[in-house]
């Protein structure tokens, strides 16, 4: 649906906000720009709280140019979680790890890895990655941006033919509807345009006015947002699911992926 179908829905189906309700010099209860302001943030809610915004082909978001030496990137602010990632041009995905598995982790079996032995490899092609290495916004990032670390450090003649890593993952919208862009659709699947007009509906209603506001029906509102949104991130996990199997006598119990 287009910014300016949502407009219309939400304004006179869902929030019934009609000329003849109000007297003065305005028309309606809620500015276009005001409902548009609510939208966006329905739609960031929905996306971040759903997982359902998956990309692996915007450059800005997905491509990682690797720079010589350097470990670890600070991601799109738009990236909530990384999918996976591959080296740009080659069909084999990067295995992920955890921050244990390169540096803490000891193992309990001689013939498993020692992480000392993973900090001893020279700098090469990238093999392995992980994310949410850095805990603090030092180098002016933010708190909530997703950092990526690849293992080995990348050398000076993978930079020099300009490889990068290209992601999959789930992300933010990146673009904000505007007001007076009316033919604009959300970045979010449109099965599920019309439902997150209900938190945008709470965010309208849920002031204490009594020409404006509605407390309870803007928390009923709420509730049919948390609904639409759980059942959204079922589907999305469901689409990501992999399979696991599992066996004994392989040092210990583990899980692997088939």
């Amino acid at each position: 649906m287009t910014l300016g179908e949502l407009l219309e829905l939400l304004r006179h189906s869902i929030l019934n906000d009609r000329t003849d309700r109000i007297s003065g010099s305005s028309d309606y209860l809620w500015t276009d720009k005001t409902l548009c302001i609510y939208i966006n943030e329905a739609q960031r809610r929905f996306a971040v709280r759903s997982l359902i915004l998956r990309d692996g082909t915007t450059d800005e978001v997905t491509l990682v140019p690797l720079v010589a030496g350097q470990t670890v990137y600070n991601l799109h602010n738009a990236v909530i979680a990384v999918v996976s990632a591959k080296t740009e041009g080659q069909n084999a995905g990067l295995s992920r790890v955890g921050h244990s598995f390169l540096e803490s982790y000891r193992s309990p079996a001689a013939r498993l890895p020692d992480p000392t032995y993973f900090s001893a490899m020279q700098p090469g092609a990238t093999l392995a990655f992980s994310t949410d290495e850095a805990i603090n916004n030092a180098d002016g990032a933010s708190v909530e941006q997703v950092t990526l670390r690849i293992f080995p450090a990348p050398t000076a003649e993978m930079v020099t033919a300009n490889t990068a890593l290209r992601l999959r993952v789930i992300r933010k919208p990146l673009y904000p509807l505007i007001e007076t862009s009316t033919g604009a659709t959300p970045e979010i699947p449109e099965d599920h345009h019309i439902e997150m007009l209900d938190w945008a509906a709470y965010l309208a209603l849920r002031i204490v006015d009594d020409d404006a506001g509605a407390p309870k029906r803007a928390d009923e509102f709420r509730i049919m947002f948390e609904g639409h949104v759980a059942e959204a991130r079922k589907l999305a996990m469901r689409k990501m699911f992999a399979p696991t199997g599992w066996g004994f006598g392989r040092g210990g119990f583990v899980w692997e992926r088939d």
